[in-house]
């Protein structure tokens, strides 16, 4: 039985790459928030439900720590990717990547919360989509996207809420 050797500064550097990534996320997804955080947000009606704005910061650190991780743990299991589901998994992970940075632009940058709704709706069905892919790859790395599922449909219930009760958005 021949055993394949695996270069553990491989894995480090793709752990890196995928924490860059989150990083990069995080960094986006905060300026583009900065550009809409105002007048015009504060003068929003919000849910009773919503958390503190302190409590966005860290839940999104967590949340995108665990996808770097999740996402570096299917990169190479076993020492290679997994076929067909590996591909699957990666276009899922740019989608999430493109929709995350695009539900900010469309709800701070562009103060369109209606829109971002319709987005933030197709973002929950890539991320369940992307929760069975991991976990078919690896059960614990779909087990990591769990908070982020979580997250993101208590932050769809939050828009919602907010197009539901803003005169601006026709309601």
């Amino acid at each position: 039985m021949m055993v394949a050797k695996i270069n553990p500064r491989s894995g480090q550097r793709r752990l890196f790459f995928w924490l860059a990534i989150s990083v990069g996320i995080l960094l986006g997804g905060g300026w583009l928030t900065s550009l809409g955080i105002g007048d015009w947000y504060r003068g929003l009606n919000f849910p009773p439900f919503q958390p503190p704005g302190w409590v966005f910061s860290p839940a999104w650190v967590l949340i995108l720590s665990l996808l770097a991780v999740a996402t570096w743990k299917i990169t190479d299991v076993n020492g290679q990717a997994n076929g067909a589901w590996f591909g699957a998994a990666m276009l899922l992970y740019g989608a999430q990547v493109i929709l995350n940075a695009g539900w900010s632009l469309l709800f701070f940058a562009l103060k369109r919360p209606d829109f971002a709704f319709g987005e933030i709706i197709l973002l929950d069905l890539i991320l369940v989509l992307m929760v069975v892919t991991y976990f078919r790859i690896s059960k614990s790395a779909g087990l990591m996207l769990l908070p982020y599922l979580a997250w993101l449909l208590f932050a769809t219930t939050i828009n919602g809420w907010i197009v539901l009760n803003n005169p601006a958005f026709g309601h």
